[in-house]
Parts: C-alpha cells; sequence; structure tokens
C-alpha cells in the first residue's frame, strides 16, 4: 500500500472517485443518519479499493445496478485516521454503501430544541475539516481527491437544509425514490421533506457541508444571501454585519481573476460552531462571534471569501501543506480589506496577526518542527497541531516575496498561479517549482528553503510599520509603567484596536491594573468577543478571581476554538494555584455536551497536557 497522505488510507495506486450521490435521512430522535452513497470511478476498476470511514456502520457493500453483494472488509481502527473500509471490485465502475452514522460522529453536532434559538425545533450541522468527512459518509477523505455530488436530504417538516451545493427542489418524499439503506416506511412517513441538492464543481471532501434546522434568509446582492435561525434576531444583525458582502466579491474578482462557484452564501450558524468561519464553497458557515454591530466582522467573512480562490479552488494535497491554503487565503484577505476598509485596517490585521505568530512560537517551543510551514504529520491528529503559524507564517512569506518583486509583478504571478492549478490539489513542492520557473532568479533573492523547511520566523519576516500600530503598541507599553489610556486616546477605537491592544500587554499585570482598566472601558463585557477573550485571558494570567463568573459565563455562551483555547489553558496552567485548574474542570464538566465534537476533544488535549 502506497497512502497519499498520512491521514487517509486512500492508496496512491488505485483510483480517486469523481463523484458520490449521497442519500441521508436525518433522525434526529437517535441523532444519526441513516444513508447510501453510490460512489462512481473514472473507469473500471478490479481489485481492492479502500476507503475512509469513523465511528460508521456498514450494513450492505452493493453493485448498484444489480444490487448483487460485493465483498468487503474492515481492519481495525487507528485512533487518527479511523477505519478503513476496503471493497473488492471486478471490473466495477460504481459501488453502493449501506451506512448509518453514530452519534458519536466527529462531524456531526446535534442540537436540541433547548440549544437552539427558537427553543422549539432541533438542529444539526457538519464540520468536515480537517479529516472528518468520513464520520459522516465513507469517502477518500484527503484533499487530493476532488470529488463532484448530489444529495438527497429527508428531514421533518418545518425544517429545511442548506448545503455546499446548490439546491435543486423542495418536494414531499414519494415511495420507490428512497435508496435501500432507508425503507419506504421511514423515507415517506408524514410530516417529512426532501430536499435535492447538486455540487457539479469539484471539491476536496472537507469542504462537503451540511446543516438543517429552522433556517431563514436574506437577500445581500444578486448572488449572495445569509441565512441564520428562523425566530432569532441574528439574522437581522447579520444582514447589517454583512451588507456589503457583494461588494467584497467583486473586490477578489478584481484582484484575484473570476469568481468561480456562482453564489456565495452564508449561513451564521448557533454559538456551538467551533471555528470563526468555514470556506464551503457557495454555503459559508459563520459563527455568530462575527457580529460585531460595527460591520468589522465581515474581516472573517473576506477570508472566507479569499478561500474560493485559494483553498477551494487551489487545495493543499495535505495537511502537510495545509500553509497553501491558509497563508495565502490570510494574504488574499488583507487584501481585500485594504481596498474595501483601508490600508490602516489592513496593517492592524497584519499586526494582530505577527503578534499571534511570536506567541505560537512559545507555545511551539518544545516541538519547533511544527513551526515549519511545510510540515511532517504522520501519527500527528491535525487538530492538535492546528495554529496560526500556517496562516501568518504563510502571509509572512508571500508578503516577503511581494516586496522583492513588487505588488504588480505579484499580482499577475497570483492570477496566473490560480488560473494555472485551479480545480487542482497540489503540494508545496509544485509551488516553489512553479515560483521559481515564473520569477527567474528568485531562489537567490529569498532564502526560499529556509522559509519553508526551517523553523521559527526567518529574519526577512516583518512587523508591519503605520502610525495607528505604532501607537497602539506603544500605549501597551506604557500600561506596564502603570498608566491607563485616556480616552481622547482611544475615542476611535474598535475592537480591532483593542485587541491588538491587549495583545502587547504582558501574559501577568498587577491586578489592581486590570481591574482599573476594566473599570474605565467595560472589556470584560465587551460586545466583540475578540477583546472579551483578549482581556479574560489577561485577567485570569493575573490572578484577577473577580472575572471568574466572567469566564465562566464566556464559556458557556460560544464554543468557538479561537476562544475556547486560551482561556482554557489559562485556566488549566493555574500557576500554582488549584482554584483555576478546578474552576476549568467544573465549566468543562458543565458546558462538555453544549461544544462540537471537534472542540470537545480539543479542550479534552489540553486537560491532558497539563496533568
Amino acid at each position: 500500500m502506497a497512502p497519499v497522505d498520512p491521514h487517509s488510507f486512500t492508496d496512491s495506486l488505485q483510483p480517486f472517485a469523481t463523484h458520490v450521490a449521497l442519500t441521508l435521512f436525518l433522525d434526529f430522535s437517535s441523532s444519526s443518519i441513516i444513508g447510501s452513497a453510490v460512489i462512481s470511478l473514472p473507469t473500471s476498476h478490479s481489485g481492492p479499493l479502500t476507503f475512509d470511514s469513523r465511528a460508521i456502520s456498514i450494513s450492505a457493500v452493493l453493485d448498484p445496478v444489480s444490487l448483487s453483494p460485493l465483498p468487503y472488509s474492515s481492519s481495525s481502527s487507528d485512533p487518527i485516521k479511523g477505519t478503513p473500509l476496503t471493497v473488492t471490485l471486478n471490473h466495477h465502475s460504481a459501488v453502493l454503501i449501506l451506512f448509518s452514522t453514530s452519534p458519536t460522529s466527529s462531524a456531526l453536532q446535534w442540537l436540541s430544541p433547548a440549544q437552539t434559538s427558537s427553543r422549539t425545533h432541533p438542529f444539526v450541522f457538519t464540520q468536515c475539516q480537517s479529516i472528518h468527512a468520513r464520520s459522516v459518509f465513507p469517502c477518500q477523505d484527503t484533499p487530493a481527491a476532488r470529488i463532484r455530488y448530489s444529495a438527497r436530504i429527508n428531514l421533518p417538516l418545518p425544517l429545511s437544509a442548506v448545503m455546499s451545493a446548490s439546491k435543486l427542489a423542495r418536494r414531499n418524499p414519494a415511495a420507490g425514490e428512497a435508496a435501500p439503506a432507508v425503507p419506504d416506511s421511514l423515507w415517506c412517513a408524514p410530516g417529512r421533506v426532501v430536499e435535492e441538492f447538486t455540487m457539479d464543481q469539484p471539491i476536496p471532501p472537507y469542504l462537503f457541508a451540511l446543516a438543517a434546522g429552522e433556517i431563514g434568509g436574506r437577500d445581500l446582492g444578486p448572488r449572495t444571501r445569509v441565512y441564520a435561525e428562523s425566530g432569532s434576531d441574528v439574522l437581522d444583525a447579520a444582514a447589517k454585519e454583512f451588507a456589503g458582502v457583494e461588494e467584497m466579491v467583486r473586490v477578489g474578482e478584481a484582484l484575484f481573476g473570476p469568481y468561480e462557484w456562482e453564489r456565495f452564501d452564508l449561513l451564521v450558524l448557533p454559538p456551538s460552531f467551533p471555528y470563526g468561519g468555514m470556506e464551503n464553497p457557495r454555503m459559508v458557515f459563520l459563527t455568530p462571534t462575527v457580529i460585531k454591530g460595527d460591520a468589522t466582522g465581515a474581516q472573517v467573512v473576506a477570508h472566507e471569501l479569499a478561500h474560493s480562490w485559494t483553498g477551494n479552488l487551489i487545495t493543499n494535497k495535505t495537511n502537510e501543506d495545509f500553509w497553501l491554503n491558509e497563508g495565502f487565503t490570510t494574504y488574499a484577505e488583507r487584501r481585500i480589506v485594504e481596498v474595501v476598509q483601508g490600508k490602516e485596517r489592513a496593517d492592524l490585521n497584519i499586526g494582530i496577526g505577527w503578534k499571534g505568530l511570536i506567541e505560537e512560537m512559545d507555545r511551539f517551543k518544545d516541538n519547533m518542527q511544527f513551526t515549519k510551514l511545510k510540515t511532517k504529520q504522520e501519527g500527528v491528529d491535525p487538530d492538535e497541531l492546528y495554529s496560526q503559524v500556517p496562516y501568518e507564517k504563510g502571509f509572512q512569506f508571500l508578503w516577503r516575496i511581494e516586496r522583492q518583486i513588487g505588488r504588480p509583478a505579484f499580482d499577475d504571478f497570483l492570477k496566473k498561479y490560480i488560473a494555472t492549478f485551479k480545480f487542482q490539489s497540489i503540494d508545496t513542492e509544485t509551488f516553489l517549482e512553479f515560483l521559481k520557473a515564473n520569477v527567474p532568479g528568485i531562489e537567490n533573492q529569498i532564502n526560499l528553503q529556509l522559509w519553508v523547511e526551517g523553523t521559527g520566523i526567518p529574519p526577512d519576516a516583518m512587523e508591519p510599520e503605520s502610525k495607528i500600530y505604532t501607537k497602539i503598541v506603544s500605549l501597551a507599553q506604557e500600561f506596564k509603567l502603570g498608566k491607563i489610556p485616556r480616552e481622547d486616546e482611544v475615542a476611535e477605537w474598535n475592537g480591532q484596536e483593542w485587541e491588538l491592544y491587549l495583545e502587547n500587554l504582558p501574559n501577568y499585570v498587577d491586578p489592581t491594573q486590570v481591574a482599573a482598566l476594566d473599570a474605565r472601558y467595560g472589556l470584560s463585557e465587551s460586545r466583540d468577543w475578540e477583546v472579551k477573550v483578549a482581556f479574560l485571558q489577561l485577567a485570569i494570567s493575573s490572578g484577577c478571581t473577580q472575572y471568574f463568573g466572567a469566564v465562566e459565563r464566556s464559556l458557556k455562551q460560544v464554543g468557538r476554538m479561537k476562544y475556547l483555547r486560551p482561556l482554557y489553558t489559562a485556566l488549566v496552567r493555574g500557576h500554582g494555584k488549584d482554584e483555576e485548574k478546578m474552576l476549568g474542570r467544573r465549566i468543562f464538566a458543565e458546558a462538555r455536551e453544549f461544544y462540537h465534537p471537534i472542540a470537545r476533544c480539543v479542550v479534552e488535549s489540553i486537560f491532558s497536557q497539563h496533568l
């Protein structure tokens, strides 16, 4: 066996599937999906064909034409990769797999009515990045494999579904249309509806996305629409926050070439969603914490939009090349922000990212190999390795190239790069070869090997230069001397300015200073979650026990891992105090079922590292 990916059982000697036709029955009562998948190959194949799966029960593997059984086997499971499903084919060009998911699926979060905004109907959503699609349906779960798919979703009324696909129809289920996995008595049960979708452009499996619940929507432009739970105030706030998204799409096209995905719709999920945003084509998933009330939350949308070119059109071949997705997208996001919101706002983004990159160097000080752009991840869970390194070091690498050859030349290079590799998955070596071929002599001007394979931050990386950035950093330095910023100094600050200020404060300051800062500016109850969490992290590390109530409320209100990681880490480190550790464990025990499975695993890992 010659695996194509350290996180997949997919064999390089076997063909990649080209299309998957899914039939999915959403059973909220058991928190599971009963489904079938017709997996099509480019040509007929004889011999073994291996798929990835995790916590999936296989009831049958069949010839999709004759419905005769096909031999298959499942070997022992791997703690990271899951369980391989190997089917033996004999001149077959497709295979039908009947399966059901587990309530413990790592991709699926089933929310009870009490956990939703309406408190009337349930909700379910997927999060398939990095290697969780295999817990929704058997597949070759590697970004090296790109598939088209269709889906028929059977769900209870009055719920509706959205997917990373084009919606074709909504109709009542009819007898005879169910896959063999779903009995007619279930498929055609009264009070249910079928929705049909198709994705005609090839995507890596991690971009498969599904959400179902009581969902409403509002148009933002001719190809943009925002969705959220019906009956909540989130939809109104999101429509206001993201009103400029259509302009962002036009800016992205001017910078990077045609937008290839037809629509750019947004779904604001319940607060347990574990990421800020997920770039699923046609249907970006967002956390409600990006709604800040001042339109600055649209910068997360700019990042997910940028993925439409770098990540969705061109995808990293494996997670060892993750920087090709996130480094390029962080660069592209800041170019979009610079046009839409101005250079100073983009510089603030760079400054916040620079500080985050420095902090990651400290996080990985005992495992500096994970500060490389091109990493080795055999035996490593990509969720545990997730960091700002591929984002910010990747950005710095591309920014370094731009400074070397000039922005006009780099813009031409980017457009050519995207046009050349669109709808492909590539590795770092392919990018470097393309760079050297199209920018002759670049390897003599920039140490490419140091940037890609070296640890730490290269000496030719650069901290941003701008008046507002310099002023904020200077005020943070003055805080160490006991000076709290005056109202006139911060009068025009938004959340990003406060975030940058707080991140440049030392990890520990006198508790009375922390309290005085909060008393003047109310940071512990900020509407901006970036500000609130940065302040609460400072409060924990400074031993300000009066803020433990705010910490607990925050950890029980959102499941975004960007906030869970620093707050739980600060608590369990405890600085020699058992009180913080005990508080962290109690909060997690009480909030655990609110978190998405991916977030639960991350928090459990934090506890295991700080026993």
